[in-house]
């Protein structure tokens, strides 16, 4: 089977799908929601554990009044939150703390929970002077406290811990290595027999897989098993001048929008379906804005997905504008009608980055 979507043009003008319903009181968090001082607060995982709803956001806080040079921003950090409903959220009173090597690790965000065999991880990058760097960390099951378990080099960033071990008995996590030297960027996925030590990495999804991508794409939340397969929510990002937002300060023309992918449960690294167009781009009022206020425009990112106890509906858990966190729902049923079925366009990344109508005898 090929991949229908591998002839694509830019996107143009995109709508959120039809199947995708808002919560109708988003947002469900933002900074005025947390104990501690913040501004902005998003990109938020999010997952069931034992009867409950844990979800663990970006946390940003600036300075309110930036003096000439100082930097704006005081810290980064993620929350962790706790809730009957998936709605309405306690937040624990201190942002988490990921101990490594006797130290807290600094600025650990765009974090992703997982449940995997009856414990609690946080998939995390975190910032500091020789870049960000990735890791997995287990909750200590009280309090904001996690044990990292493994930490990687950079650049990478959107790890996400799989929720089970794979047919061959392994570990698996999705990652995002960013490329510094060009476009675009992809999904791979690395194997573990213990969660610390990672290898046979390989590509999980290409760029050009995606129809609507033309600049990166990474992993949104953690596979959920199907009937169907395993079901990765993800963001996609395309760039395009037309696009251009502030102008008169930092011209941002990228547009992050979130789809969903479909891998087969045999083997969960083989691409079978794919939406055919993003489910979430950013329209409703609470996810665009402006620049005074810190939005960053055009951007849904999803970090969150729940599938509720009728195996049926499903919830998107979603960052917008870098700004708050927000709630969406469809069905599976619906979510089928929307997929295209579609194989990966390079089988494995080891095709030449010289194609071949450049080069010359």
């Amino acid at each position: 089977m090929n991949n229908p979507f591998k002839d694509k043009t830019m996107p143009g003008e995109l709508h959120s799908s039809p199947i995708i319903r808002r919560y109708e009181n988003n947002p469900i968090l933002t900074a005025k929601d947390v104990p501690y001082p913040a501004t902005l607060v998003f990109n938020a995982g999010v997952t069931r554990y034992r009867g409950k709803y844990y979800i663990a956001p970006r946390i940003d806080c600036r300075r309110a009044n930036k003096q000439p040079g100082e930097h704006d921003m005081l810290y980064e950090g993620t929350g962790l939150g706790v809730s009957d409903d998936g709605i309405n959220f306690t937040m624990f009173p201190e942002i988490i703390r990921v101990h490594y090597h006797g130290k807290i690790l600094p600025w650990v965000v765009d974090s992703r929970l997982t449940v995997l065999e009856d414990g609690l991880y946080l998939s995390f990058c975190f910032e500091n002077q020789h870049s960000e760097r990735p890791g997995i960390a287990k909750w200590r099951g009280e309090g904001v406290d996690f044990d990292a378990i493994t930490v990687g080099v950079p650049q990478q960033r959107n790890m996400i811990l799989c929720p089970e071990k794979t047919p061959d008995g392994l570990y698996m996590r999705l990652e995002r290595p960013s490329n510094q030297w060009r476009d675009p960027f992809h999904i791979w996925y690395s194997k573990s027999p213990d969660l610390r030590y990672w290898g046979d990495s390989e590509l999980l999804l290409g760029c050009e897989d995606v129809p609507w991508a033309t600049a990166k794409i990474g992993g949104g939340a953690p596979f959920l098993k199907t009937d169907k397969g395993w079901l990765l929510i993800f963001h996609a990002v395309d760039e395009d001048p037309i696009h251009t937002a502030y102008p008169q300060g930092r011209k941002w023309i990228k547009r992050y929008t979130a789809g969903a992918a479909l891998f087969s449960l045999e083997d969960p690294t083989e691409l079978i379906a794919m939406t055919k167009k993003p489910l979430l781009v950013a329209e409703a009022p609470y996810e665009t804005g402006d620049w005074e206020n810190q939005w960053v425009e055009f951007t849904v990112f999803p970090c969150g997905a729940v599938l509720e106890d009728d195996n049926n509906t499903l919830r998107i858990y979603y960052g917008a504008g870098d700004y708050n966190t927000n709630l969406a729902f469809t069905t599976l049923e619906e979510l089928w009608s929307v997929m295209t079925p579609c194989k990966r366009i390079a089988k494995e990344a080891v095709v030449s980055w010289i194609l071949d109508e450049w080069v010359r005898e």
